[in-house]
């Protein structure tokens, strides 16, 4: 594994003024996944963008975990909504209408 492409907990909980016990929430609830790499737990960069925004979800609207959980599949079935509309609206223009 590439250390690069991983974050360290400890560093993203320091940095957010967080508790580690929020993350391992999440991962209880399949949210992020926690590595263990050279004995530290480190989760994976691309898993960045999804966490900083169900934090900001947890720390404005006050939602716990398992309303993150369904907030981020709505999310994630809104996004497929929208990539789906737009392959058919490609679809629609090849065909001339």
């Amino acid at each position: 594994m590439e250390r690069d492409k991983y974050i360290r907990i400890v560093d993203f909980c320091k940095g957010h003024g967080l508790e580690t016990r929020f993350l391992y929430e999440l991962q209880e609830f399949e949210l992020i996944s926690i590595q263990n790499m050279e004995k530290e737990e480190v989760f994976h960069r691309r898993e960045l963008r999804r966490l900083e925004r169900l934090l900001r979800l947890h720390r404005d609207l006050h939602i716990n975990p398992q309303g993150l959980q369904a907030v981020d599949h709505l999310l994630n079935r809104v996004q497929q909504l929208e990539e789906e509309v737009l392959q058919l609206r490609r679809a629609l223009k090849r065909y001339g209408t």
